[in-house]
């Protein structure tokens, strides 16, 4: 008499002995390079992409190719936080005007601001680097007021 068994996901069947099989869970591979992700984890049906308009699409596709699908993100909202990423740094540049901070310098201020927990904190740094960091404390302080929505949407990002 053939027996069917029905095997969970994220479980095997491992033999034990010539009569005896067993359901375990199976092992979790971590990925040690970006093709080996693409082979383990096919496409789940809440990623997406952001398109050539800018506009954020659900990606429907069974197979994840790994010259192709480095645009694909986990949710929507990953996806709508780093259009906002996108914006914010274009707009980061053109507030600073070409000014970088340099991080090796300690006698150089740059007045950022980062996020703790769910709050934007500001301060004046020396050499820890952050992505949103002036020249002055004044652009930061007007950067933050003109974008404060913008800047909520990466909160996404830090999950």
């Amino acid at each position: 008499m053939k027996q069917t068994i029905e095997i969970p996901e994220g479980f095997e069947l491992k033999k034990v002995s010539d009569t005896e099989y067993k359901i375990v869970k199976k092992e979790k591979v971590l990925p040690k390079t970006w093709e080996e992700f693409c082979e383990l984890y096919p496409v789940k049906e809440e990623e997406y992409f952001i398109g050539g308009s800018s506009e954020i699409l659900g990606f429907y596709c069974e197979n994840r190719f790994s010259d192709k699908d480095k645009n694909v993100l986990p949710s929507k909202e990953k996806a709508e936080a780093v259009l906002a990423l996108c914006q914010l740094i274009q707009l980061r540049d053109c507030y600073n005007e070409g000014w970088k901070p340099d991080w090796k310098n300690e006698n150089q201020y740059k007045y950022a601001f980062w996020f703790v927990k769910d709050d934007i904190k500001t301060g004046d740094l020396f050499c820890q680097p952050v992505l949103f960091a002036f020249k002055s404390k004044k652009l930061r302080d007007e950067f933050l007021n003109n974008f404060k929505d913008l800047i909520e949407e990466l909160k996404p990002l830090y999950e």
